[in-house]
Order: structure tokens, then C-alpha cells, then sequence
């Protein structure tokens, strides 16, 4: 009999779909790390939620173990490397919580705006404070998105029903890629100078983390009111206690932290603000649905050889994927450079390719993943890559030509993004397994991927290369490899690679330069 360990409150209901299924369930809640360990050995299939952590070593120590299961969206406690280099698929359950999480925000959008914990806890304490409880309708105002994937759509569609106008903020989101229409998407600046609400449904990440600090909320209205129930560490938590205490804003609302519980969180002291304890998920219909969801995709994976959102490569596909795995790191590669390229939403990826066509969807999955990696919260791979596509309105194609290179497996990747800018990028791994970038649209270049990297794109006359070296000087970053290639003596395009990751000021400082104007890093 197949063993399923479950070590998180998991609903009977999707314990009962694994024993019908003839699944025997090891249940361990109580976190003892001794009888987890005896058990891990004995089990091919994995649930948690988040109480749990999974490392490498509880990988390797489980010997039998297939597959690991998320009731719940984040994978951030899966040690997703170390899952993927033994052959053991993890799987998640996106959208089982969304209209759970979707309907803390209302509520507490809802709370905040007629001051109803207040009310109850001075109700309780024997006042009678009517008048100072004056409250605010929602009828008429504006709600700002921040956020418009599957939640933040679902919040909006839920205060459009409240008579609200919504607009909304994602530099990843097309106003065309909209589900919800009546959305009207704006520019982050825009929508923090005229929403009445502003709610945050983004993933957690480098370009996001403190997105939200003093200055964002100075450039709020002082009546606006923040919600954050997607991530703690979006908003600057010391920033904002500061700015409600100052009434610089008029109020919050907060279900996630930097940490949790949060311990000497500035929040917990402040001013008119209302605060739950990470209770977007926690519903009973949340907690079927996932716990259902799992079940269901673990036994249909044990039991079928069935996949339903695998979020990491499964072993079934490893031996044609090792045949292939230069060109998909690769392809990972180049779609990662292609990132920073775009400022706006992605509509369309086209891959050619000159090596076998039966390879080619593959590598064609490998860019999306790298390209979408910062773009959007959760890991996009092989196997996933195709339905999130479609989810937002990304077109994916691909072209078998082999008259592209004379160099064997070559890989070039065109994408074009909703402002209708195109960048094309090519290149090869080489024969000591390096990637090498050998055109960017019709330059013509020749430079190993092999460190952080600056793209400029400029007037060709002379002191260009002079001015740009002695900035990098001055910011002490050392030039590794200098390649400048132009174009009938109009545009020149310089690849700088560095011995160390150039920061945001210098980049501008390049920008600044007359004879630059375009400048980039790609990583």
C-alpha cells in the first residue's frame, strides 16, 4: 500500500479522497521532527501547508518519495532545487483560495472604512462613541489594484458590485490581458495620487519588496486607506506606523507581515489600523477546496502517472531532457536577459530554433520560464509554462529553421511586449559548455554569458566608450570585457561585462550621458 505522510491541518474531506483511493495516510500535526523522520522513508506521496518546512535533507531522506503537495498556493517552505534533482514533483493548488483572500480584503476594506473593530472593542468596554466613529462610504470612491492577477481581479469585480471605480497597477498586466474589463489601468504614480483604497495582491520579490514606503504614501491622498493582504515586507511596516501616527494617510489594514506572528511590529502600536492574523486563506470553503484539490492531484499522480499543476520537472522526462539540458539552460538564459528588456506586459514569444523540432517546445518553455520569473508569484516551469501563458494572454510560437546558423542548436528568441517594442536575442552554447550571446537584433556580437552585464545602445561618435569607463571608474565597478559592434556608423550597441553587479544609480548616471539612449542590465 502507497503511504501518504500529511504533517498540516488537512480538511477530512481530502484525507478521505486518499484513503478511497487505498492510499494509506501517516498523519503527523504535532511537528515532532523524531517521528517525522521515522516516517519519511516509508512514504512516496507528501501534503503540507505552510506550518511545514521541507528541506534538502528531509528530501534525501525520504528514499521513496514521489511527489510533495501544497494545499495552497507558496512554495517558498519546498526546497524546489532539491526536490527537482531527486525526481520528486511538487504541486501546488492555485486559485483554491482566491475568493477567500479575495473577500478578506473587502472585509477588511469594509472594517476600515466604518471603524467596526473600534466600535466593538469600545461597545465592549462600556462607551458609547457614535459620534467620534464617523465613517466613510465606499459608494462612488476609487479603488486602486496593485496586483491584477487572479485575486487582485477578484477584489475588483467585488467592488465594482460595491458601485466603486477601479484602477489598477501591473507592470506585467495589459489592459487587454483584463479578465474583470472594467478595470482601467494606470500607472503606479497615478494610481496612488487618485484611489480612495489602495489593496496590494502582488508577489513578494526584489522589485517589490518595501514597493510602498514614505514616499509612495506622501503621494497618497490623506483621506486613502492601504490593504495588504498578499505578502508581508511589500510596504515599509516602520514607514507606514509612522505615517498613520502623523495621519498622513487615513488608514490601513494589514493581514500579512515581514514576520510572523510579528514580534515588535511598529503596525501593532499604530494608529487607526486594523490587523488579523494572515486570515486570507483561513475559510472553511478555502480549506475543502485545497485539501480536495491535493488530495485528488497526489493520487491521481501515485496511482495514474496523472500531472496536475506540477510546478518543477517530473522524472518521467528527465531522460529526454538531459539530452537537451545545454540548449534549456540556455533558453532559460536568454529568456532571463529578455526580462529587463520590457518594461510593459509580454504579448508574444517566438523561438527559432536550427537543432531537432522535436526539442523545440521544450527550450520554447524553458525562455517563458526565464523571461517571467520576477514577473509573476510562483515557479514557472516545463510543465506549467504553457497553461500561465495562456492565463495571460501571452501568445507562444515557434519556428524550426534550419538554415538559421551554420552553428549547430542554435536558439534565438523574439519577444514583443504591449508597447510594441521587439527585442530579439540569439545564441549557442559553446563547445566547453558556455552560453554565448552572438546577435541582439541585427548586431552582430560575440560575448560569454558569464557575469553581470551591461547593455548600451547609442549615437555612434567618438568618447562614447571613454565617458562610459570612466563612470564605471568612479562607481568602482571593474570592466571584465568591453564588445562594441555598430551599424553603418549610425548606431553602435556596447555589451559591458563587469566584475561586479552595477546598482540603479550608475545605470542612471549612464542614461544621463548625451550620445546614450538606451541602457540596460541584463544580469
Amino acid at each position: 500500500m502507497k503511504k501518504v505522510l500529511i504533517t498540516d491541518a488537512l480538511a477530512a474531506s481530502g484525507k478521505a479522497v486518499l484513503a478511497e483511493a487505498g492510499l494509506e495516510v501517516i498523519e503527523i500535526l504535532d511537528g515532532d521532527k523524531a517521528k517525522i523522520k521515522a516516517a519519511l522513508p516509508q512514504v512516496e506521496g507528501w501534503i503540507i501547508r505552510s506550518g511545514t518546512t521541507i528541506r534538502p535533507d528531509d528530501i534525501n531522506q525520504a528514499t521513496e518519495l514521489r511527489a510533495i503537495g501544497r494545499a495552497g498556493v507558496g512554495v517558498d517552505n519546498i526546497d524546489i532545487e532539491a526536490a527537482t534533482s531527486q525526481g520528486v514533483v511538487v504541486m501546488n493548488t492555485p486559485g483554491g483560495n482566491t475568493i477567500s483572500a479575495a473577500e478578506h480584503t473587502i472585509a477588511l476594506m469594509m472594517s476600515l472604512a466604518r471603524n467596526i473593530p473600534t466600535g466593538d472593542s469600545t461597545m465592549k468596554a462600556g462607551a458609547w462613541e457614535r459620534k467620534a466613529l464617523m465613517g466613510t462610504e465606499l459608494n462612488g470612491k476609487t479603488l486602486g489594484v496593485l496586483g491584477l492577477g487572479r485575486i487582485g481581479q477578484e477584489v475588483a469585480r467585488r467592488a465594482l458590485g460595491l458601485q466603486m471605480q477601479v484602477i489598477g497597477y501591473d507592470p506585467y498586466v495589459s489592459q487587454e490581458q483584463l479578465v474583470v474589463r472594467d478595470i482601467e489601468v494606470q500607472s503606479l504614480n497615478d494610481v496612488l495620487e487618485k484611489a480612495d483604497v489602495i489593496t496590494l495582491h502582488l508577489p513578494r520579490n526584489k522589485d517589490t519588496l518595501n514597493m510602498i514606503g514614505a514616499k509612495e504614501l506622501e503621494s497618497m491622498k490623506s483621506s486613502a486607506m492601504l490593504i495588504n493582504c498578499a505578502r508581508g515586507g511589500l510596504v515599509n511596516e516602520a514607514e507606514l506606523a509612522q505615517a498613520l501616527d502623523s495621519k498622513v494617510i487615513g488608514g490601513a489594514a494589514f493581514d500579512v507581515y515581514t514576520e510572523e506572528p510579528p514580534v515588535n511590529n511598529p503596525l501593532l502600536a499604530a494608529e487607526n489600523i486594523v490587523l488579523t492574523p494572515h486570515l486570507g486563506a483561513s475559510t472553511y470553503e478555502a480549506g475543502e477546496n485545497v485539501a480536495v484539490q491535493i488530495a485528488t492531484q497526489i493520487k491521481d499522480y501515485l496511482l495514474h502517472d496523472r500531472l496536475n499543476n506540477a510546478i518543477n520537472l517530473p522524472i518521467s522526462d528527465m531522460s529526454i531532457l538531459k539530452a537537451i539540458g545545454d540548449s534549456l539552460d540556455l533558453s532559460r538564459e536568454i529568456g532571463r536577459l529578455q526580462h529587463p528588456l520590457h518594461a510593459s506586459a509580454i504579448k508574444s514569444i517566438r523561438l527559432s530554433y536550427n537543432g531537432d523540432a522535436e526539442h523545440i517546445k521544450p527550450l520554447l518553455y524553458s525562455v517563458f520560464g526565464g523571461i517571467m520569473q520576477h514577473r509573476i508569484d510562483g515557479v514557472i516551469n516545463l510543465i506549467n509554462a504553457q497553461s500561465v501563458a495562456e492565463s495571460k494572454g501571452i501568445s507562444l510560437s515557434t519556428l524550426h529553421d534550419p538554415d538559421l546558423s551554420h552553428v549547430q542548436n542554435v536558439v534565438s528568441v523574439a519577444v514583443e511586449s504591449g508597447d510594441g517594442l521587439v527585442w530579439e536575442l540569439m545564441g549557442y552554447t559553446d563547445i566547453q559548455g558556455g552560453h554565448r550571446l552572438t546577435r541582439v537584433n541585427d548586431f552582430h556580437v560575440d560575448v560569454l554569458l558569464d557575469g553581470p552585464l551591461i547593455m548600451i545602445m547609442n549615437n555612434d561618435v567618438p568618447g562614447v566608450v571613454g565617458e562610459v569607463g570612466t563612470l564605471l571608474g568612479k562607481f568602482g565597478v571593474n570592466i571584465a570585457e568591453y564588445s562594441l559592434t555598430r551599424q553603418s556608423g549610425e548606431n553602435a550597441l556596447s555589451l559591458i561585462k563587469c566584475d561586479s553587479q552595477p546598482d540603479d544609480k550608475l545605470l542612471d548616471e549612464l542614461k544621463s550621458i548625451s550620445s546614450i539612449k538606451e541602457c540596460y542590465f541584463l544580469g
